[in-house]
């Protein structure tokens, strides 16, 4: 005799656009990634470090939003609702995570106009960045699985 828990509804659609999303944002970041590991050679490439943040943060916009809009979080916290402080941080840091790729996206806009520009200390606070940003979406990840292992395990 099986007992069977909540069902999942899987929506196609937004499932196709977080993964087209996710591999935007994992190219941008690789692109990124490789150019700020050139240490100080770096300098020589300040345009396409400059424009490849402005890129990052574009992109990231939309990734939020498109969590957000979606609401995949909200669908946790109703399988578990003991997930919903943790889900609210992971939530609030969407906003500190933007305003941090975007004051580093400016600041290399700036770097440009100087006749001695310094993009290595860019190069550092984007790494800075990429390592908060890697945590913040394991933390999404593991919420999600998190709920929904507990609410497989609801059948058992």
């Amino acid at each position: 005799m099986s007992n069977v828990g909540p069902k999942f509804t899987v929506n196609a659609a937004f499932f196709q656009e977080i993964k087209e999303d996710h591999q935007q944002l994992k190219h941008v970041l690789g692109k990124l990634a490789k150019l700020t590991s050139l240490g100080p050679a770096i300098n020589n490439h300040g345009n396409k470090l400059t424009s490849l943040l402005a890129e990052l943060r574009d992109q990231l916009a939309f990734h939020f939003a498109l969590e957000e809009a979606y609401g995949y979080f909200e669908d946790a916290i109703e399988r578990a609702p003991r997930f919903h402080e943790q889900a609210g941080k992971l939530r609030s840091q969407h906003a500190e995570l933007y305003l941090m790729s975007q004051e580093i996206a400016d600041q290399a806009g700036a770097e440009l106009t100087l006749e001695s520009s310094d993009f290595v200390s860019i190069g550092e606070k984007f790494d800075h960045f990429n390592t908060a940003l890697a945590a913040h979406e394991s933390a999404e990840l593991r919420l999600i699985l998190d709920a929904i292992s507990l609410d497989v395990g609801e059948g058992d």
